[in-house]
């Protein structure tokens, strides 16, 4: 359990460095995007055909329940990349620290359940501390950065991935997933599979051409084909050792996982990538993570 937790916050951590040092010199985020999810194919397939991992039992039905899932799965994954090539890896995922706040908003939307007043108490310094950390004093609208593009993708892959998991928890019940041989790798490889298929179209036509002429002006194309192949290793082993260690772990026990992961992202940003982080950023930022804690405690 130790060694997938540490896979999974080093991969994690990883992945969001080399996804932003790929945007800086190729600055088309849902290209870059499906091929992540693309690159994660050359990792399971194999598997699968070489029988090292037993296949899903796919069938019409189960195709059915995923492509809604997929949908949000891979249009979350555009609006992140593009949310981190628009702006610093710390910021997006200081609003992406709003999950829980966006995921009981989506909770309430779609079945109407709410939880306790306690529970969302905790809710308040998860959003009082990432307005603190967007906060710019002495300017025309202090709160500009929380509007910006970089903090709108963020925002939106939020929510696509909170309604996906919503989607996921009512479609895949314990039957489903005895049925199929839905284990949580297979769980998330058959997810890539669908997700990889649906944003090839959208991808190509938004981004396509803009960025085939940008990689055939590159000096060394090969070896920006193997760092993109390689992000795209790390975006499906930090998801894969998620399913793993989140299927092994009681829910307390994920809730803190799951908050210390984000913190060590957050740190491989200013570490690894030079990110520059104001005092009030800093203050904001530990303010949200400590209410993602204690909500995810409390919950």
């Amino acid at each position: 359990l130790l060694s997938f937790i540490g896979l999974w916050y080093a991969f994690n951590a990883f992945f969001n460095v080399q996804n932003k040092l790929i945007l800086n010199q190729f600055p088309y985020p849902w290209v870059v995007s499906w091929f992540q999810l693309a690159s994660g194919l050359l990792f399971v397939l194999p598997m699968w055909f070489t029988k090292l991992r037993a296949p899903p039992k796919v069938d019409r039905s189960l195709v059915l329940k995923f492509l809604p899932i997929a949908a949000l799965h891979c249009g979350g994954h555009g609006l992140q990349v593009s949310s981190m090539g628009a702006g610093s890896v710390f910021f997006t995922h200081v609003i992406k620290a709003t999950e829980p706040v966006i995921g009981t908003l989506v909770l309430l939307a779609f079945t109407g359940k709410i939880a306790p007043w306690w529970v969302n108490a905790c809710l308040t310094p998860i959003v009082g501390g990432v307005a603190y950390a967007a906060f710019k004093p002495g300017t025309s609208f202090p709160l500009s950065d929380l509007v910006g593009y970089a903090s709108l993708a963020a925002l939106g892959s939020t929510v696509a991935f909170s309604i996906a998991k919503l989607l996921a928890k009512s479609l895949m019940g314990k039957e489903t997933k005895q049925k199929y041989n839905l284990t949580a790798p297979n769980n998330y490889a058959f997810l890539t599979i669908c997700s990889t298929t649906l944003l090839l179209l959208p991808s190509a036509l938004g981004e396509g051409g803009a960025a085939l002429a940008a990689f055939q002006q590159m000096p060394d194309q090969l070896a920006f084909a193997r760092q993109l192949v390689a992000c795209g290793f790390l975006y499906y082993g930090y998801n894969e050792m998620g399913f793993r260690v989140l299927d092994l772990l009681s829910p307390v026990s994920a809730a803190v996982a799951n908050s210390l992961k984000r913190v060590a992202i957050l740190l491989a940003a200013v570490l690894f990538l030079g990110e520059q982080v104001s005092t009030r950023k800093i203050i904001g930022s530990s303010v949200a993570m400590g209410g993602v804690l204690l909500y995810s405690l409390a919950k």
